[in-house]
């Protein structure tokens, strides 16, 4: 398995564990659904800001990357929000 695909593979592991889909994630750090899913699929390799920014969020999640795959660092995790998603709320005109 190529570094890529292995990245790939924990990337889609990492989102499994924490229960997130994949447009979740996406509007986490600000890109597209289909961004994920190239990723996730090992089609197409991301910017390297997007990669870093991915890279963070699941690490501020708790995820740990190792050799053998994906773990949570500690256990129960704590419930994190994506920072996309903390400021797509903020960025949303309340009703009242």
């Amino acid at each position: 398995m190529s570094d890529f695909a292995l990245l790939a593979a924990q990337i889609r592991a990492a989102r499994a564990l924490l229960g997130w889909s994949q447009s979740y994630l996406a509007d986490g750090i600000r890109v597209s659904r289909s961004t994920i899913a190239d990723l996730e699929s090992a089609k197409r390799q991301p910017h390297e800001s997007t990669l870093f920014v991915l890279m963070s969020e699941l690490a501020a999640a708790g995820i740990e990357f190792t050799e053998r795959g994906v773990s949570f660092r500690e256990y129960p995790t704590k419930p994190y929000e994506p920072i996309g998603v903390r400021k797509g709320k903020s960025d949303t005109p309340s009703l009242g």
